[in-house]
């Protein structure tokens, strides 16, 4: 990737990460909903999971009719916050729920995740009382590297390294990055997608979390090809 291509690419994903992070930890008002139709989800029809996806998500915001913000309100409940779900599995969205044995909140997921927060200056605030392990937070750290690494590649644009030369800071965020994503997210995003799916009764949230997942893996293949 030239430098160019790098910068366009990170400034997007803080830009991305940080609207998915905002739909997953609260249920959408109506302008948010509206935004997201405006947006289009334009991706090619051509069979992949990602194509799928934006896909599903055209149809239902095309359709979506005048109590749309009200059903996923109920849907959200449903999903991440298990209402009506009194036993068995749930789509709970905190990593240690599916990473620890016990299946259960705070736990070392939960650890890690803090520190690689704090080593990296995101700081969560404490008055949220939502254990930091909750896919909004990780996805704002995603945000938060992804501006961390196009800040560096801009930065670095006007001094005296070769053209395409990785700079140094953007290469400890890009492998902070990568090491999250491989360590985190990708250990348990999947598990979650699979849940959204079974308790979820529209397509949005099946459709926004397969993209999530989607994009994640995106990042990383970025990742690998910059940092190589």
């Amino acid at each position: 990737m030239t430098r160019e291509e790098t910068l366009e690419f990170f400034q997007n994903a803080r830009a991305f990460y940080g609207l998915l992070s905002s739909i997953f930890y609260l249920e959408l008002t109506e302008e948010q909903i509206d935004g997201l139709a405006d947006s289009g989800f334009a991706y090619p029809d051509d069979g992949s999971a990602l194509g799928d996806a934006c896909a599903a998500m055209r149809r239902y915001l095309a359709r979506r009719g005048p109590s749309a913000r009200q059903d996923l309100a109920v849907d959200y409940a449903r999903v991440f916050l298990a209402a009506g779900v009194y036993e068995g599995e749930t789509a709970v969205p905190y990593e240690s729920v599916y990473t620890s044995p016990e299946g259960i909140l705070m736990q070392d997921s939960r650890d890690d995740a803090v520190r690689a927060y704090r080593r990296w200056g995101l700081a969560i605030p404490r008055d949220l009382n939502v254990p930091e392990d909750h896919l909004a937070f990780e996805l704002e750290f995603m945000a938060h590297l992804s501006g961390r690494i196009a800040e560096a590649v801009e930065a670095a644009a006007a001094g005296e390294l070769p053209r395409d030369a990785l700079p140094p800071d953007a290469a400890a965020a890009m492998e902070a990055q990568a090491a999250f994503i491989d360590e985190h997210l990708l250990n348990w995003v999947p598990q979650l997608l699979e849940r959204v799916r079974r308790f979820a009764c529209t397509p949005f949230y099946p459709a926004i979390t397969q993209i999530a997942l989607c994009y994640i893996e995106e990042n990383r293949a970025v990742l690998k090809e910059a940092l190589a």
